[in-house]
C-alpha cells in the first residue's frame, strides 16, 4: 500500500538532546495509525516537524510524493495535513462557530475561499463533532470537553485528508472519552487518515490499525496494537523496569 506520508530517518536535536532520533515511519491512506510513549518520547515533537513548527536537523518528510520539511506551518495545511494541539486555545469571546470557521479559511480548497463557503463547511465540521447546537455560544463557555470537539472542529474545517491528533482525550472524563472516540469513528468513516497521539492505551487498541511506540526520541517497536501492548519492553518504558530487574 503507498504511503500517504512518508517520515524518513527523522532528527531534531535541541542542543545536545535528541528529541528525534534517526525515525522512519509511514502511514496509508485510510489507515487510523496510533502513536504511543511515556512523557518525553518525541511524540508531540514528532508532530510539530511533520505541520511546520519545526523544522528537522536531519531526515526528510513526504506528503504525497511532495517534500514538506521546511515548510511554513500554513503551506502545509492547505496541502492537506490537520492538526489539534494538547492545550486546546480558542479565541474565547469569538463563537464557536466563528472558531471554526478561522480554521475553514486555511482549507485545503483554495486561498481565496468566500466566508460562505467557510461557514458551510464550518457547520458541516460542528455537525460531525456533535457541537452544532452550540454554535452560537462563546467559545470560552464550552466544557473542556467541548473545547476538545471544537479543536477537531477546527482542524477538520481545513479539509484535511490527514488529521494528526495530539492528545485529543487528555483531561476528559469517561463518558466524555468514549464520546470523542465516536466522534473519530465518524471522523474516519468519512475518509479522513488520522494519526493520533494518545497516553490513553485502551483509547489506541480500539480505535487503531497500527501502532509505533517511541522512546527518548527512537521507534521502541511497532505493530498490530493488541500485540505491541502486551510487549515487556512496551510495559517497561510505560511502568518502569521490575525492582527484581533493576537490582541485578
Amino acid at each position: 500500500m503507498k504511503a500517504m506520508l512518508q517520515v524518513s530517518r527523522l532528527g531534531k536535536s535541541f542542543g545536545g538532546l535528541k528529541a528525534i532520533d534517526d525515525l522512519t515511519l509511514s502511514v496509508a491512506e485510510g489507515q487510523f495509525l496510533g502513536i504511543i510513549g511515556a512523557n518525553g518520547a518525541g511524540k508531540t515533537t514528532l508532530l510539530n516537524l511533520i505541520t511546520g513548527y519545526l523544522t528537522p536537523t536531519s531526515g526528510s518528510i513526504v506528503f504525497e510524493g511532495e517534500t514538506i520539511h521546511g515548510l511554513p506551518p500554513y503551506r502545509i495545511a492547505r496541502l492537506g495535513i490537520g492538526r489539534t494541539f494538547q492545550v486546546v486555545q480558542p479565541f474565547d469571546e469569538m463563537s464557536v462557530l466563528d472558531n471554526v470557521m478561522a480554521g475553514a479559511l486555511f482549507s485545503r480548497s483554495g486561498v481565496h475561499r468566500s466566508l460562505a463557503q467557510a461557514r458551510v463547511e464550518s457547520v458541516g465540521a460542528l455537525r460531525l463533532v456533535g457541537l452544532e447546537a452550540q454554535a452560537q455560544l462563546a467559545a470560552g463557555s464550552l466544557t473542556l470537553g467541548a473545547k476538545k470537539k471544537l479543536e477537531l472542529a477546527r482542524a477538520l474545517a481545513t479539509n484535511p485528508k490527514l488529521l494528526l491528533l495530539d492528545e485529543v482525550m487528555a483531561g476528559l472524563t469517561h463518558e466524555e472519552i468514549e464520546d470523542i472516540m465516536t466522534v473519530l469513528r465518524r471522523i474516519r468513516e468519512a475518509g479522513t487518515t488520522i494519526v493520533m497521539i494518545e497516553h490513553l492505551v485502551h483509547v489506541i487498541v480500539e480505535l487503531s490499525d497500527y501502532v509505533y511506540v517511541l522512546n527518548f526520541g527512537r521507534e521502541l517497536v511497532r505493530g498490530l496494537p493488541d500485540a505491541v501492548i502486551e510487549l515487556p519492553e512496551v510495559i517497561e518504558a510505560y511502568l518502569g523496569a521490575p525492582m527484581e530487574a533493576e537490582g541485578k
